[in-house]
């Protein structure tokens, strides 16, 4: 027998708890609180999972399906820079360069069914099912599942299925959102059982978005530390997190009891999760630097002194959170609400581009020299030029300061060239970093929303961090064992080398074998060319109306500023 057939009958069942942490997770099924979690913990190996550069939702779930990292797949964030312009336009799936695991599983004649994974719009043709997730367009007659008619048959036997989320993320009645997003849990669960049980599979994957929601909004509530803590947000959302995963630990042995006979189990996240103390508005610090320059034009020197006095976009939503008028700018939508904030407050608009030598663009505070030849109206010279506005920005993102503290804001800093490396490293920063301890959001999305470079939080109380989870139980997987070094790239060559499929050579993850006994652990990786595909995904991306909703939604939930 070939060794890429070994292990054919394999049965791979993989649940997806978007931003799930084990400093969260690890106390908890410590205390009793996640007793099915535990047990999948327990009964294999486990350990911390190195998320992408940076560790967003984005990036990360590409390189877990394509086993990739960034600079490979090509997608650096939810948004990518437009080619001739200084504007962004949002991924799908179709940005993504890579087969997908259940793809390539496809080819190889395994029975695949996914289930609500982000970036997975527009549903790809498998061998089995699929149902696309977070960044589906929000349009009621937008085709989200492979076969097409799958969708009817979800929403006749389910009732309906909840396919967007709508709730938004700064409320004035958190309860909205809590109730929403375990409405949306419960619905998915379900989903999947209906799945599992009423379709052949070989590998299943269910994805759950609703913690990583949730730890966005309700972290400081839980805990004391958080500079927003309050006694009566405690008594009120402390256990919010905890409620939610204690929902999923419960519903688990639903799933658990539909697998095939010695199937594994594999439980990970897309990035982990850490507690915020300030924003930082790093265009606003850029043009402070005197990085940035704003054109001469009257209306511009007239933005910037309402600028200088306090009135920005920040400005309107507390005005708006406080008077009730905010539902009326959501309503606008978020292409409204930028049209409006253009045309009244300061913003790119207003940037004099033949004069600015560094911009920002990213959830990470990503920073981008304005080079000649590669930015449309670049005006940084390639060579020494470039190398000088390099070290003098290095010099002083070393020298930001917390106002407060007085301790420095910026821990690593790297040269983009080394971080990304492959075709798509020219879509990196020049320079990106890491703030200290990862506990400033760089609001580097949001043009100038505040004349403050640090801001106090308002909406995301929490954020990303570098560690998500992995927990692999099965037939030859080794027992309650501690696993060091896996990253989420990892995780598709690792699924091949499991399920006996042959490993496309093009994948920068490597096989955990670590992981495995007897032959698993000694075989070594079978690797092989790519695959023609009987059929290939739609060649198709958003509509913009479709991108303005879609971008409306993640601001909604806390993901871009």
């Amino acid at each position: 027998m070939p060794e890429s057939q070994v292990n054919s009958d394999c049965h791979l069942f993989v649940l997806a708890l978007d931003g799930a942490t084990f400093d969260l997770l690890g106390p908890w099924m410590a205390q009793g609180h996640l007793p099915n979690l535990r047990a999948v913990f327990e009964a294999g190996v486990h350990g911390p999972l190195e998320s992408s550069y940076p560790p967003l939702t984005a990036p990360a779930w590409a390189s877990f399906m394509t086993g990739k990292l960034p600079a490979g797949h090509g997608l650096l964030e939810f948004f990518r820079r437009d080619p001739g312009s200084y504007r962004l336009a949002l991924n799908s799936r179709t940005d993504i360069d890579g087969r997908s695991i259940w793809g390539v599983l496809s080819d190889a004649g395994r029975h695949v069914g996914v289930l609500s994974v982000p970036l997975t719009w527009p549903p790809e043709a498998v061998r089995g099912f699929l149902v696309s997730g977070l960044l589906t367009p929000r349009q009621d007659n937008v085709v989200f599942t492979y076969p097409k008619e799958l969708a009817d048959e979800l929403r006749d036997t389910l009732g309906s299925y909840i396919l967007q989320h709508n709730e938004k993320y700064v409320t004035d009645d958190p309860d909205r959102l809590l109730r929403e997003e375990c409405a949306i849990l419960e619905n998915r669960i379900d989903a999947a059982q209906h799945l599992m049980s009423s379709r052949p599979w070989d590998f299943f994957m269910l994805h759950v978005l609703g913690g990583d929601v949730l730890q966005h909004a309700f972290w400081h509530d839980m805990d004391p530390d958080h500079p927003q803590h309050t006694s009566e947000g405690h008594q009120r959302y402390g256990s919010a997190i905890l409620d939610f995963y204690r929902r999923v630990d419960a519903r688990l042995p639903e799933l658990l009891r539909l697998l095939p006979e010695d199937t594994y189990v594999m439980v990970m996240s897309d990035h982990g999760f850490g507690p915020l103390v300030k924003y930082i508005n790093f265009n606003t610090w850029l043009l402070h630097k005197g990085f940035i320059q704003l054109r001469r034009s009257v209306w511009t020197r007239l933005r910037h002194l309402a600028f200088r006095l306090g009135y920005d976009y920040r400005l309107v939503w507390e005005i708006g959170a406080r008077t009730g008028i905010v539902r009326w700018i959501i309503r606008l939508g978020r292409g409204g609400q930028e049209r409006a904030q253009r045309k009244v407050f300061l913003s790119l608009d207003d940037v004099d581009w033949s004069r600015t030598r560094v911009y920002s663009a990213g959830n990470y505070g990503q920073l981008y020299v304005n080079l000649k030849g590669r930015e449309p109206q670049g005006c940084v010279e390639p060579g020494e030029h470039y190398e000088r506005v390099l070290q003098e920005l290095e010099a002083a993102l070393r020298q930001l300061r917390d106002p407060e503290s007085g301790e420095p804001v910026v821990g690593e800093i790297w040269r983009g060239s080394e971080l990304w490396q492959g075709p798509y490293a020219d879509r990196a920063p020049d320079l990106f970093f890491f703030t200290r301890d990862m506990k400033y959001k760089a609001m580097g999305l949001s043009d100038f929303g505040s004349n403050r470079v640090f801001d106090d939080l308002y909406g995301t109380r929490a954020h990303h961090r570098m560690n998500g989870i992995f927990m692999l139980s099965g037939p030859k997987v080794k027992a309650n064992q501690e696993i060091a070094g896996a990253r989420i790239v990892d995780l598709a060559p690792t699924i091949y080398h499991l399920m006996g499929v042959a490993i496309p050579p093009d994948l920068d993850g490597r096989v955990l074998r670590q992981a495995f006994t007897d032959d698993l652990a000694e075989r070594p990786p079978v690797y092989e060319g790519v695959l023609e595909r009987v059929e290939s995904r739609p060649e198709t991306g958003y509509t913009p109306q479709e991108e303005a909703a879609l971008t409306e939604m993640l601001r909604d939930l806390g993901y871009v500023d």
